[in-house]
């Protein structure tokens, strides 16, 4: 019986018994084929490495079946074999003609399959030609031809991609709603429109994709996964109400686990007032009318549960499942969600591990989630063979999350190896090539890094953080002017990154500009207006000229604004420390510690003023307290040494230096034996006084409209990393009152990141 044998080969095939399920699954096609069998087979050969013998395989078996169905799913099947496996493009497009001219009913997985290969067609094209001038102008003979004038401009290169299958896709769905082509009476479903308007929607054309979705609707008003996407894009724009209702007529047709997700979502992130009613009345509290009404997490569960009934391996389920409870505060319980996951084999396997791992970082297990990335990254490339391109792109997540995790805790050459494994698989991954790029800079290879910069800014010209980072190497080396091109490029790319405004205008005021400088952090303040560390910096600038007013004005709307940012604490003492209000100083840095206890240096600037004021033991005291928050912040390290040397205390000198020694090193490609314990104990006590992750991304949210989440998605934020590099410019406080600026490893608690 082929189905039994099936059925029994899978799962063999999910207990890793492969063997067995290889000969349950020969055995059944020697009496007859099936394209399950045949798929399933042909999976394994593939996964093992024989993609050869897939091959054969497809060509065997395609011309015994029966049903259109079937030789679609082979055909299919054979076709991705082509392209993945053996490059040849042109063999692909021809067995997805075949399988065209075979279908009696237009076939809109096969038009999809076509409309997306002849973009990726495309674009190999365009990479071979790079390729091919690239070796040309490298063996060139003449001196002033060479690779460093060739460019891959991967932007437009993925914009004649799109232009292409939009073509591809706007010409089928015309024939479609031709009543002359007979396609509108025998097409089964609105396929081809959903891969359409999800194009759009990657293109940010949010406008037409929802017109591309109504049209679809209109033809073919039973197809679920339309209304499905119709939500989607109405939850984009706002409208909760419209997608809420679209996502119920879809579940009405045909209740599957990506609208159950995308539903219980919603209900997440805007639950209606009936939904919250119940949880509303236990709070008792009259003035309750005027609240925002809070998620019905009973409802939600259930929705998650239905969704793994109907598919138990559907990753983003568990993904978006335990960071609910993890967001409740339930670590234990979010921890089984995200094992039942691993343990379910998911064919989107990468969203389970990189829900578990982000779990684990978010209270300080850093071994663990370091364990957990490489199992997922193993297991992807277990499945790579078979896996579909969404998922594939999604799987660069756990490469970029592992390469940030070794980068942050000072383990810059094994981050260095994460990511150049990562890029050699995903290619043009803009934060891959920005991870390498910050590794070099750790390694001290700046020309390396120039190169990694440079192609990450191509691959994506939005990607602000690339830009910024690489204006502040160059700064750092003294390159102004190069930086201040590439942070005027940043600057034109993503307007509304503060953070660059702030580099800027940072580099002005060093150079002396001071009226450029103000005009910079004033033209920041308004495209950003919610950046603190803006208003931070601005009110240094004035301070630095004596307008302490105008500085006052600037760290208390900055203070309004996040009293938990202990920069805004430093300036503010620092402007009443320039006024000679001595007496203010220490009660506002008490006063920043009541409201930003995990800020290291607010621990180091009170414990200087103590040892000014003689009181060492007090000074001791909080340098010892800043370490156990931040054990990886240098400059504490610093001052008390200088204390202890002050004092003769030649034993605490001793084990202060073995205790550095186990989280800093002096040569970057041997990893400190306990740096990733030290960002550990960082990350637990940051979560002391915080007790839910706000940082913590819900993948299966983040992808919600099928976005590219490769632009959506920054897993461990690299702004800690690139103030590192600045010396922390953030607040420039160092520059400002004329000390010699350290070299600042602090970094950014995980719960802010």
């Amino acid at each position: 019986n082929p189905y039994v044998c099936h059925a029994y080969g899978l799962m063999e095939q999910r207990e890793d018994n492969l063997e067995h399920a290889k000969d349950l699954w020969e055995h059944a096609l020697q009496h007859s084929s099936t394209a399950a069998l045949v798929c399933s087979l042909g999976e394994l050969h593939v996964s093992n490495g024989n993609a050869s013998l897939a091959k054969s395989l497809y060509q065997k078996h395609v011309s015994r079946l029966t049903s259109e169905r079937e030789m679609t799913e082979v055909y299919l099947a054979a076709a991705w074999l082509e392209e993945k496996h053996f490059k040849n493009y042109e063999e692909a497009e021809k067995l997805l003609h075949i399988a065209l001219d075979q279908s009696s009913m237009g076939n809109s997985r096969v038009q999809v399959a076509l409309a997306k290969l002849e973009g990726r067609k495309i674009q190999s094209q365009q990479i071979g030609q790079h390729l091919e001038g690239f070796e040309k102008d490298k063996n060139s003979k003449n001196k002033h031809d060479n690779s460093k004038g060739r460019k891959l401009d991967v932007e437009t290169i993925q914009q004649q991609q799109i232009n292409v299958m939009r073509k591809r896709f706007e010409e089928a769905c015309n024939a479609v709603q031709n009543e002359d082509s007979g396609l509108s009476k025998i097409m089964e479903d609105g396929r081809l429109y959903n891969a359409w308007a999800s194009l759009e929607v990657k293109s940010g054309h949010l406008k037409s994709a929802r017109k591309i979705l109504m049209r679809g609707i209109e033809q073919y008003p039973n197809d679920a996964t339309l209304q499905q996407a119709a939500g989607k894009v109405e939850e984009r724009f706002g409208n909760y109400t419209g997608a809420r209702d679209l996502y119920g007529g879809s579940l009405r047709i045909e209740p599957s686990a990506p609208t159950l997700v995308a539903y219980a979502m919603l209900q997440l992130r805007h639950p209606t007032e009936t939904s919250a009613a119940v949880e509303v009345e236990e709070e008792g509290a009259i003035g309750n009318r005027n609240k925002k009404p809070k998620a019905n997490f009973t409802m939600v569960e259930r929705l998650f549960e239905e969704a793994l009934l109907l598919d138990p391996k559907h990753g983003p389920v568990y993904n978006a499942y335990g960071n609910m409870e993890l967001q409740r505060g339930d670590v234990a319980k979010a921890r089984k969600v995200f094992e039942r996951g691993e343990n379910a084999r998911c064919t989107d396997a990468a969203s389970v591990y990189h829900g578990h791992a982000k779990l684990e970082l978010s209270i300080g297990n850093v071994e663990k989630a370091r364990d957990i990335l490489v199992e997922g990254l193993q297991e992807v490339e277990r499945l790579e063979g078979v896996m579909d391109n969404s998922y594939h792109e999604r799987a660069a997540f756990l490469a970029h999350t592992l390469g940030m995790l070794e980068l942050n805790a000072n383990r810059a050459a094994q981050a260095k190896e994460v990511f150049a494994n990562g890029i050699s698989r995903h290619g043009t991954s803009s934060q891959l090539l920005l991870g390498s790029a910050l590794c070099e800079v750790k390694l001290g290879r700046e020309e390396s890094a120039r190169t990694f910069f440079e192609q990450a800014v191509n691959a994506n010209k939005k990607h602000a953080q690339a830009w910024q980072a690489w204006g502040v190497m160059e700064m750092k080396a003294g390159n102004f002017k190069v930086a201040k091109t590439l942070f005027e490029c940043g600057i034109q790319s993503a307007p509304t990154h503060g953070a660059l405004w702030q580099a800027y205008a940072t580099l002005e005021s060093r150079l002396g500009n001071f009226e450029t400088a103000r005009i910079l952090f004033a033209a920041g303040v308004q495209k950003c207006p919610k950046h603190v560390p803006l208003y931070q910096a601005w009110a240094s600038l004035e301070m630095r000229g004596g307008n302490f007013n105008e500085a006052k004005l600037l760290i208390g709307e900055a203070l309004t604004r996040d009293k938990t940012q202990g920069s805004g604490w430093l300036v503010a003492a620092k402007i009443e420390e320039k006024q000679g209000n001595e007496g203010l100083v220490g009660l506002i840095l008490k006063r920043g510690l009541e409201c930003a206890p995990n800020h290291a240096e607010l621990y180091r600037t009170l414990a200087e003023l103590e040892v000014n004021r003689f009181r060492f033991d007090a000074a001791r005291s909080l340098l010892e307290k800043g370490l156990e928050v931040d054990p990886m912040h240098a400059p504490l390290y610093h001052s008390l040494a200088e204390l202890e040397a002050r004092v003769f205390n030649v034993d605490g000198l001793a084990k202060l230096n073995k205790r550095a020694a186990e989280v800093f090193n002096t040569n970057a490609l041997v990893p400190p034996p306990a740096s990733m314990q030290a960002w550990g104990n960082k990350i637990k006590m940051g979560r002391s006084n915080e007790l839910i992750p706000d940082g913590v991304a819900t993948l299966a949210e983040k992808v919600r409209v099928d976005i590219d989440i490769d632009n959506t998605l920054m897993d461990l934020d690299p702004d800690s990393i690139i103030e590192q590099m600045g010396g922390g410019f953030e607040a420039d406080l160092d520059y400002i009152s004329g000390e010699i600026e350290h070299s600042s490893t602090k970094q950014k608690p995980l719960t802010q990141q």
